[in-house]
């Protein structure tokens, strides 16, 4: 589809691009300002970020009714400290990912993760690194881990919510490890009330991140 975002539109952008070394890099910014042309937004940073430009970056654009996601130009980058400013050739075309009720939102819950090992029940007192809804990630001090159908329940204050989930992967997270999930079985008032959950989340945190820009 055609770019046509407005700047009331966009909440904020993720910038992929590579460092001096080619490793993959991701910096979250907020939009200052768009035109058929260009694209200027700004970061806050504490170390000096080093990035060589001209460069093709992909652009993950969060917005009011979804996630975009497509590939420009960051052309160059200005520091006054303490924020970055990056300036990308506005893209002449986006791909829509996903409605934004499915957003992964960094959030820390107390939950309990059941799995079933050599005929036997597992049960790990733990807590969710982030949650959507359609599926959740929780940390573990160890790799433990079903190739069948596990078991979750998560506390939100006075609600608790089950749901039958699927692992999708794992990689080091902290002194541990962060393992992430799909929901196979949940029912759609509990999804609902997940997906309200993530909005209220996207909306604290957007107001969070303006107010420190």
């Amino acid at each position: 589809m055609k770019f046509n975002l407005n700047l009331e539109d966009i909440k904020y952008i993720k910038i992929l691009y590579k460092d001096f070394s080619g490793n993959p890099c991701t910096t979250r910014a907020a939009i200052k300002s768009v035109n058929e042309r260009e694209i200027v937004a700004c970061a806050k940073f504490e170390n000096l970020i080093q990035i060589e430009t001209p460069q093709e970056t992909t652009l993950s654009i969060v917005c009011n009714d979804g996630l975009y996601r497509t590939k420009t130009n960051l052309k160059s980058i200005d520091y006054a400290e303490p924020y970055i400013f990056f300036a990308l050739e506005t893209p002449q075309g986006l791909e829509y990912q996903q409605n934004r009720e499915y957003f992964r939102v960094p959030a820390k819950y107390n939950c309990v993760y059941s799995i079933t090992s050599e005929d036997k029940i597992k049960e790990f007192t733990t807590h969710t690194c982030d949650i959507s809804a359609n599926g959740v990630s929780i940390f573990m001090p160890v790799h433990e881990i079903s190739n069948e159908e596990s078991e979750i329940e998560i506390a939100f204050n006075d609600i608790k919510i089950a749901a039958r989930i699927k692992y999708v992967r794992s990689e080091k997270f902290e002194d541990g490890y962060k393992l992430s999930f799909t929901y196979t079985g949940i029912s759609n008032l509990d999804r609902d009330f997940i997906s309200q959950v993530c909005i209220q989340k996207q909306l604290e945190q957007r107001r969070n991140f303006n107010s420190a820009i």
